[in-house]
This record gives C-alpha cells, sequence and structure tokens, in this order.
C-alpha cells in the first residue's frame, strides 16, 4: 500500500520537474535573445592613429595643451620612450586607444564577462557585466593598469562599459595624453548585422575642459585563429610597433 500511495507523489514530482525546467529553459532563452550578440571577429572600418572629436577640436585644458605639445615635440625628435611606451616598449595601448588597433580583434560573451582578444601582441580586455565591487584586501585597487577597470552594462541593444583606474602612461590616441582620473564611457551597438559602433565619451578634468565624444566603426571579418603576435620582435627588427 505505501508503495502504491507514493507512486501519484513520484509522478508529480516528475511532472513539476519538467514543467519548471521546460520554464527555465524557455525563460534562458528568451532572456538571452534579448542581448545582443556582439561576438565575431572585428576590424576597424576606417584605420586611424587619432581619436577624432565627433564635434570641433579636443578641449584642451592649459595643462593638456602643454602636456600635448611636448608630445608632439617628441614624437617630432623620435623620442617614443619618453611619451609613448606602447611603440616603445610594446606595453599595452590602454583605453580607449585600444580602440583604434589596426588589426583585428575578437569579443566573447560568456556569463558576466565580454573578452576583447586582439590580434595585436595578444593583448586582451574584459568588461564585466553586473559584477559587484570585491574587497580590496592587499590595496590593489590603488594600483592604476594600463587597461583599467571596465564595469558594465546593457542597455537595451547597447552595451555600456565604464573604464577608470588607468595609468597615466598610456594614452588617448598617438598624442593625446591623459591624467589617472581618465574615465571613458563606451557605447557598443550594432548598426548593421556586420558593423559595429563604438561610441566613445572622454572626461578628463586635468586635461580636457569638458567631456568630449569620439566614435569608431568596425566591419565584421571572417573567422580565424589569430597568428601569434609578437611586437618586441617588430621592435627588434627596427619595425613599427603596429604593422601597417
Amino acid at each position: 500500500m505505501g508503495t502504491r500511495s507514493n507512486r501519484p507523489r513520484t509522478a508529480l514530482r516528475t511532472l513539476l520537474s519538467g514543467v519548471a525546467l521546460a520554464i527555465g529553459i524557455t525563460g534562458f532563452g528568451v532572456a538571452q535573445a534579448a542581448v545582443p550578440n556582439l561576438e565575431g571577429v572585428w576590424q576597424i572600418a576606417t584605420p586611424t592613429s587619432q581619436m577624432k572629436p565627433v564635434a570641433g577640436q579636443v578641449p584642451f585644458t592649459p595643462d593638456g595643451r602643454k602636456a600635448y605639445d611636448a608630445n608632439r615635440k617628441l614624437q617630432a625628435q623620435g623620442k617614443f620612450d619618453d611619451y609613448d611606451i606602447t611603440l616603445s616598449r610594446c606595453s599595452n595601448p590602454g583605453v580607449p586607444r585600444l580602440a583604434l588597433t589596426p588589426l583585428r580583434f575578437k569579443i566573447w560573451q560568456r556569463q558576466n564577462v565580454v573578452t576583447f582578444d586582439y590580434e595585436w601582441n595578444r593583448a586582451l580586455r574584459q568588461i564585466n557585466l553586473g559584477v559587484p565591487p570585491q574587497p580590496d584586501f592587499l590595496g590593489l585597487g590603488l594600483v592604476p593598469t594600463m587597461t583599467g577597470k571596465s564595469n558594465g552594462h546593457w542597455e537595451g541593444d547597447t552595451l555600456v562599459s565604464v573604464m577608470d583606474g588607468a595609468s597615466d602612461r598610456t594614452l588617448i590616441d598617438d598624442l593625446v595624453p591623459h591624467d589617472y582620473d581618465l574615465k571613458v564611457t563606451e557605447r557598443y551597438r550594432l548598426i548593421a548585422p556586420d558593423t559595429l559602433e563604438d561610441r566613445i565619451t572622454i572626461e578628463d578634468p586635468g586635461m580636457f575642459t569638458t567631456a568630449w565624444d569620439a566614435v569608431v566603426i568596425y566591419k565584421r571579418q571572417p573567422d580565424v585563429i589569430f597568428a601569434e603576435d609578437v611586437c618586441l620582435d617588430r621592435i627588434d627588427a627596427k619595425q613599427p610597433a603596429f604593422p601597417k
């Protein structure tokens, strides 16, 4: 009798589990469909070494203009190590300069992380989505890095990333300087199935009188495995850090 009385309960639990699984799968599919898929291989549509404002000129403060003019002078003299260690030592270009890399990059979307895998020197950058701040017991947050910290979220069809905590040894592009207070907000969205737009807002009160915007467009490329790229080998061979 005990065995017979348990059968309906077992059957009911099995049925409910199946319903829950079906609901979960359906809900997951809907949630995933709501987030655009940016994955793939991309390359800048119009190669350039300059981050060009959408309107007007770069709004330098007096200190910003002074630092920019100093960089121009060093560039003319070929003293790259004094202002641009990306060109002299193959250091990571940082954000937002990585957006101007002439080579390809891949985007991976995995759970709460969007990873940018660059062909140039196999550089990496990650954007954390919805990850709460973690305890910094070792004080590592006080040490700026070349790519800083990027935290992001989705606003409809747009991936919004906010980066801060970057080292002042990087540059905005091949000349424009920044300070420790640099904040870069990027908005990635597909404006066509094979066209990706990155709208970049740059803020740094020490260098710029106001926030300014730039837009970089990428075109989808065939999916490939990137070969190893060693920037220092090019430097040793007296070639540019960034291939033409």
